[in-house]
């Protein structure tokens, strides 16, 4: 077809062909110019396709013919249009003809004739309708068959293009409604009137929204049909021709029923990169990808134990593990260990003296269980003030004693000092066990390689700090070279923009994982970490009493302090479970209290229910103190020394 202006084509385009395809011809906008439309920028430049998919009107303007006046209709106009009288008329057939766009032409289309036409001894009166229906070349001229209805009936004939004669546009209708002219392609730019308006002459001025799909654009371009440009109708030549639509992988993961589905990438994802492995090094511009399915899985964020390497580890890895006991050095960190359904019992690896009357101190040796967090009421300069301390329970004698006679003990959690965690346990644990039955983070040693992975990495590291388990849904990709070696990409960490081809994807019956073990890059892993959904947070430390204003001064002498015998508490006063009120702790005498502060023994070589609290000096026994070694502190215990040594050997034994 010839070119049009791209008001008059979209005037005259029909709802029902659509989706069409124009180009761009000629006009104001060319050469590549970026303009504004509805709101977003358009690149139209000379050759450019567009993809028409949807036109709707805007406005209606109807401008006076002999005063050039324009008034904007309301869609919902009442009023009726007909072809106006006064227009001069066509003195041909094939003049008449002209008027209809090339290719456009809406059949049948209607004319009269100003005089009486006589034609195969028919008379067909002037102002009689006449339809043409058709147009046909014979001998190199043009005819055109014509269909005339009167009170003789149909009658049809052919008339030669050159026939000439005074022709008026007209139609099968009388009146037209606002949206029937807009619609009756022989009206497009004919002069109407209507009595609702008064007598003048007018000419309807649609003006549509055009809604297009251009190269290499990711939304619809909505263009007013006023655009001063020339376009033509090239849809049976671009038959062929795909729209590029360029996606985010983002935005591929949002779609539903298309997997598996093949890409081609447009630009690689943005430096610097997540992971340091083979197959991300591929997604450059110009690779072509399969993208199998999506899946919403976990993975484990791991360290080395110095920090050096950081690693994702998928919940589909087949290596096994074997726990390692945790450490804490402060009382505070044993408080953030709760949550578990499991006990933590754990033993005191530094001695512990808290300087204050009413709180106890602890000796290497002790074993603890950790029991939850209790309100008591501290006091502070003669003041009671509520404050979190923790409840713990210590083991009294050996293993086999009843924990009846155990001690429950109130331990401040600014307390300083050393504990590492109980274990018995030598079972090896997949990593499916270890999410279900324990709490993060915690600290395993690789026992069981994976032997699905040509190389298991992790089989290098002594020690793996499991620190967190992250959830998110991730695209199974390959290769189109390698459709079988799979991998996980994450698009809300690696996100990139691709174009979903029309090739055939065959599904994939086997695929190898290649991504059960991602090595993260530094930068990488501490955003990672600042990504990772946020828990309570944990209150601040208290701070430290007395003890750190006795640091700057001078220190007294222990071996002038003498312990007193402690009072034995009344029998059946201890309680088998935590007070649910917060305890009242007081700095006088607390003996009759089941929960009290231990308090160092007498020498005696008798067994005994309480341990020393106060942390032992050990001397050589040499001739020249042994004489009056009763006369200090000092004491010498061998044995109790072989047993200390003997339970943490237990205690840390994995």
């Amino acid at each position: 077809m010839e070119p049009l202006s791209f008001q008059k084509y979209i005037s005259s385009l029909d709802p029902a062909s659509l989706p069409r395809v124009v180009k761009i011809c000629s006009g104001v906008y060319f050469q590549g110019s970026v303009y504004e439309m509805a709101g977003s920028e358009c690149c139209l430049s000379t050759g450019d396709l567009l993809k028409i998919v949807a036109v709707q009107l805007q406005r209606v303007t109807c401008e006076n013919v002999e005063t050039g006046q324009s008034t904007e209709l309301p869609l919902n106009f009442t009023g009726h249009f007909k072809l106006s009288p006064d227009k001069l008329p066509f003195t041909s057939l094939e003049e008449f003809a002209k008027t209809k766009p090339p290719g456009l032409q809406a059949m049948p289309c209607y004319f009269i004739s100003a005089a009486d036409l006589s034609i195969d001894g028919q008379i067909i009166p002037k102002g009689q309708s006449i339809s043409l229906v058709s147009v046909t070349t014979h001998e190199g001229r043009e005819y055109a068959s014509c269909i005339t209805s009167g009170p003789s009936g149909h009658h049809s004939f052919w008339l030669p293009f050159s026939f000439r004669g005074k022709f008026y546009p007209c139609s099968g209708q009388q009146h037209y409604t606002l949206s029937q002219a807009l619609q009756a392609k022989e009206l497009w730019g004919q002069h109407l009137k209507c009595s609702k308006l008064g007598t003048h002459t007018f000419l309807l001025c649609p003006e549509y929204e055009v809604q297009a799909i251009m190269h290499m654009r990711k939304d619809v371009v909505k263009i007013p049909s006023s655009l001063e440009v020339d376009v033509e109708d090239v849809t049976e030549e671009s038959q062929h021709i795909h729209f590029i639509k360029p996606l985010m992988l983002s935005e591929v993961l949002k779609l539903q029923d298309i997997f598996p589905v093949q890409a081609e990438i447009l630009d690689g994802p943005e430096y610097p990169p997540i992971f340091e492995n083979d197959w991300i090094a591929h997604l450059q511009k110009g690779q072509k990808i399969q993208i199998h399915n999506k899946v919403c899985a976990w993975r484990i964020l791991a360290s080395s134990r110095k920090g050096s390497r950081h690693f994702l580890l998928s919940s589909t890895y087949q290596g096994r593990f074997r726990r390692r006991p945790r450490e804490f050095p402060t009382v505070y960190d044993l408080a953030m260990s709760l949550g578990s359904s499991k006990r933590l019992r754990v033993v005191v690896t530094r001695d512990c003296e808290s300087n204050e009357e009413n709180l106890p101190s602890l000796s290497i040796g002790d074993r603890l269980e950790v029991l939850h967090l209790v309100k008591a009421n501290m006091q502070n300069q003669a003041e009671h003030q509520a404050t979190d301390v923790l409840l713990c329970s210590r083991s009294c004698g050996d293993e086999d004693e009843d924990e009846e006679e155990n001690e429950e003990l109130l331990l401040p959690l600014h307390l300083d000092g050393g504990f590492v965690e109980e274990m018995g346990d030598s079972k090896k644990y997949t990593l499916p066990e270890i999410v279900e039955q324990f709490q993060l983070p915690c600290e395993v040693r690789m026992t069981v390689k994976d032997s699905s992975l040509a190389r298991d990495i992790l089989g290098s590291y002594s020690m793996l700090r499991l620190e967190a388990q992250i959830t998110e849904t991730f695209l199974v990709t390959s290769l189109c070279e390698e459709p079988d070696a799979s991998f996980e990409i994450p698009p809300q960490w690696l996100d990139m923009s691709l174009f979903l081809t029309e090739e055939r994807v065959p599904v994939q019956t086997h695929l190898t994982d290649m991504s059960k073990i991602e090595v993260l890059t530094e930068s990488f892993y501490y955003q990672l970490v600042k990504l990772l959904p946020g828990t309570a947070v944990a209150p601040p430390r208290p701070p430290k009493r007395r003890e750190c204003k006795n640091k700057t001064g001078p220190q007294k002498t222990r071996e002038k302090r003498v312990p007193e015998k402690p009072k034995q508490p009344p029998p059946g006063s201890k309680p088998k479970s935590a007070p649910q009120e917060p305890l009242n702790l007081k700095p006088s005498k607390m003996q009759s209290n089941p929960i009290a502060r231990s308090t160092p023994n007498e020498y005696d070589t008798q067994p005994c229910l309480q341990k020393p609290r106060t942390p032992k000096r050990f001397l050589k026994n040499d001739g020249a103190n042994s004489s009056d070694s009763s006369e200090h502190d000092y004491e010498v215990i061998e044995k109790d020394v072989e047993k200390t040594i003997h339970k943490m050997e237990t205690a840390l034994h994995w």
